[in-house]
């Protein structure tokens, strides 16, 4: 199936910083860009001005999709005991500027989710828990937003994570069971975990949303598809061929190309995008 796959890009207001959104999105958009994705936390960098961009981005005809918060201080950690209400109030702030934007009940919004990270020594057990209930939770509250769970980035020597390996990912979603979740593949995050061979088809079944990001040889990730160390293009063509229906977003952080001359990086996203819009459609 052609078609159904849009590519997005992870978008923060400093990209477009001193030369506006429209100007530039408009090589973007000629090379097949149609979605922007933003990340949701009010401790980011120029945060204020994240609000009115997504507006604009809408106005100008850009798809939305969504990062829930993971940074300290939000966590799900606690959200099956006493913590529950906090977690609710914290992210319900964030959650509702995704919905407020889905301009009809069609309009369905996609949010990228993290399920829990504690420090050691956290029970894995008790971290799904706390994810299958806010899941469900979420899923219940919000009915215009598409959850998607991501396979995180494995987890350091300090830290337990669940939700990183695919055959977890697939539990917790199952476990919740719900039409409005789905999965976010992190081919990065994937690589990471030391997975490149082809996923099961159950895994390609569930997948409704991907991010895709080259990693360095220092295992750095986030950064456009300029290394050529993450096995992408295999992946996306699968996809393709499941006939999945979402969302591709190159998906950067601003921190990895600090010191990138401006017109190398629009050359390396436009590239990037090319590059992705070629597999998928």
């Amino acid at each position: 199936m052609t078609g159904t796959i849009q590519v997005g890009f992870s978008m923060h207001p400093r990209w477009s910083d001193g030369i506006g959104l429209k100007q530039f999105l408009s090589p973007l958009r000629a090379a097949g860009l149609s979605v922007l994705e933003y990340e949701l936390d009010k401790n980011l960098d120029m945060w204020e001005s994240f609000p009115r961009q997504m507006a604009e981005a809408q106005n100008l005809g850009m798809q939305l999709s969504f990062h829930a918060p993971y940074r300290s201080p939000y966590s799900l950690v606690g959200f099956n005991g006493e913590q529950r209400e906090n977690i609710k109030d914290q992210y319900r702030e964030m959650l509702d500027i995704a919905s407020t934007l889905a301009t009809n009940d069609e309009d369905i919004k996609t949010v990228v989710i993290h399920a829990a990270t504690a420090p050691k020594p956290a029970q894995a057990e008790n971290l799904v828990a706390d994810t299958v209930l806010f899941l469900r939770w979420v899923c219940e509250t919000y009915p215009n937003l598409l959850l998607a769970l991501e396979n995180n980035h494995p987890a350091s020597e300090k830290q337990v994570k669940v939700g990183v390996e695919r055959d977890g990912v697939l539990k917790i979603v199952s476990a919740v069971h719900h039409p409005h979740l789905r999965v976010c593949w992190d081919m990065g995050h994937d690589h990471l975990s030391g997975s490149s061979v082809m996923p099961e088809p159950e895994w390609l079944a569930e997948v409704a949303h991907v991010h895709v990001h080259d990693v360095n040889d220092s295992g750095a990730d986030h950064y456009p598809l300029v290394f050529g160390n993450v096995p992408y293009q295999p992946w996306l063509r699968a996809l393709k061929q499941t006939g999945m229906k979402g969302t591709v977003v190159l998906e950067l952080k601003g921190n990895q190309l600090k010191d990138w001359p401006p017109d190398q990086i629009q050359s390396v996203l436009i590239d990037s995008i090319r590059t992705i819009i070629k597999e998928v459609q």
